[in-house]
């Protein structure tokens, strides 16, 4: 069983400790709690140290430009039972709906896991949240509007999202 590391919010490890790597063929819209659905990338590693291996299952938020992650409830396992955590993991993962395709990380270079690592985002650091900023409001006023000033608005609202749609389509 898995269940959310709160505290942990990138995966600041050196490329070398991962010693296998699974990445989603595609994103999905997920909702976890505190975000708002949006589309989201999983992946699958499992990370050596010594004579212990931690399987990690991360999100990578696309909207949100955050990760979240999962450990197993009993944390780090010996060597000689990782590969039974490694599939719960990855079972995890799919009852989520995912695809996951083997990187192949484990057979790269030492230099070219370092370059593969460096660019992932469950890597990197969360964005930085923009301030909020406060409008003060106004009391609201009935202004009549013509009817030829709104069709144009909603010729362009409907051509930009019908466009929008395409290219959801298009990127399945």
């Amino acid at each position: 069983m898995f269940i959310q590391h709160k505290q942990l919010k990138s995966l600041n490890i050196p490329a070398g400790k991962v010693s296998h790597l699974h990445s989603s063929s595609s994103s999905l819209q997920l909702s976890f709690a505190e975000y708002s659905p949006q589309l989201c990338q999983a992946y699958l590693l499992q990370i050596s140290g010594g004579d212990k291996v931690l399987v990690v299952v991360a999100f990578y938020l696309a909207e949100s430009q955050c990760s979240i992650f999962f450990v197993p409830q009993f944390g780090e396992v010996p060597h000689k039972d990782a590969e039974k955590v490694y599939e719960e993991g990855y079972s995890f993962i799919e009852s989520m709906g995912f695809d996951l395709t083997e990187t192949d990380y484990h057979l790269l270079s030492e230099k070219k896991k370092q370059s593969y690592w460096a660019v992932l985002p469950i890597r990197q650091p969360p964005a930085e949240k923009a301030a909020k900023v406060t409008v003060p409001v106004q009391k609201a006023t009935k202004v009549a509007v013509p009817a030829e000033k709104i069709e144009p608005d909603l010729k362009k609202l409907r051509s930009r999202s019908l466009e929008s749609l395409g290219n959801l389509f298009a990127s399945m």
